[in-house]
């Protein structure tokens, strides 16, 4: 018979030119049903799979997929979005960032936009999160380790592991916590950070490996110009559009 999905005439389960199922049969509710389910499930490639290898082996799950193992896990791309978009999402409707935001800028510094510069940050978190976090992130890490063999995409698929297994923990955990005490948001931001630095140390020691003291000061480097290029670029284009530079 031939492949449904490219024509090919074909024998077996499985397309020998596209790899597609031969035995297709009619999209249902339940159909759908047990796609989600396998998705999520499924020995290979499984989303939970993923986030359960990355609790504590994010920098072995990023290695073993740069050396090619990838049939066992999760796209990172695709996984990156999913975790951002959903983060985002519950951090607006829970008011997580807001809460973070505006009662810092009470206390406003003598910067120029520094209020509008804060308020982009919360409106668009997730565009944030995927063109700016990510490629800043990665790209700082693959400067520092730049005699490792790995190159700047592949230090991206790594980011895309770290970041989005973080997001889902602000899910899980930070922002249920912030509901609970949202007076105590100060603290629970700042256990957030600790926790993401840990988790970075730990990611940057299983991918890059060398000696795990460089590894500390390579990693709190890379989160300093991190934060300083993350800022710089938001207050430059929010100047910007207010002709500030005109």
């Amino acid at each position: 018979m031939n492949c449904k999905n490219c024509d090919a005439a074909t024998q077996g389960k499985f397309c020998s030119s596209c790899g597609q199922q031969i035995d297709t049969h009619r999209i249902t509710v339940p159909h759908l049903s047990h796609e989600l389910i396998h998705a999520l499930t499924h020995a290979d490639k499984g989303f939970l799979l993923l986030l359960k290898d990355l609790v504590t082996k994010p920098g072995i799950v990023a290695r073993q997929y740069v050396e090619g193992k990838r049939k066992k896990y999760f796209n990172p791309l695709s996984f990156i979005v999913i975790t951002t978009a959903l983060s985002a999402l519950i951090s607006f409707k829970a008011g997580y960032f807001e809460a973070l935001t505006y009662p810092q800028s009470k206390r406003q510094p003598p910067l120029p936009y520094y209020r509008e510069s804060m308020e982009f940050m919360v409106g668009h978190g997730k565009v944030l999160g995927l063109v700016l976090i990510l490629p800043l992130l990665a790209f700082f890490a693959w400067i520092f380790f730049k005699r490792s063999r790995f190159n700047f995409a592949e230090s991206f698929v790594l980011h895309c592991f770290v970041i989005g297994e973080t997001n889902i923990l602000r899910v899980l955990v930070f922002i249920p916590a912030f509901l609970l005490a949202p007076h105590a948001i100060g603290i629970n931001d700042a256990v957030f950070s600790v926790v993401f630095q840990v988790y970075l140390i730990i990611a940057y020691k299983q991918f890059y490996q060398g000696n795990i003291l460089l590894v500390i000061v390579k990693s709190l480097l890379i989160r300093i110009l991190f934060i300083i290029f993350y800022w710089l670029l938001i207050w430059s284009f929010v100047a910007a559009t207010h002709g500030l530079f005109g």
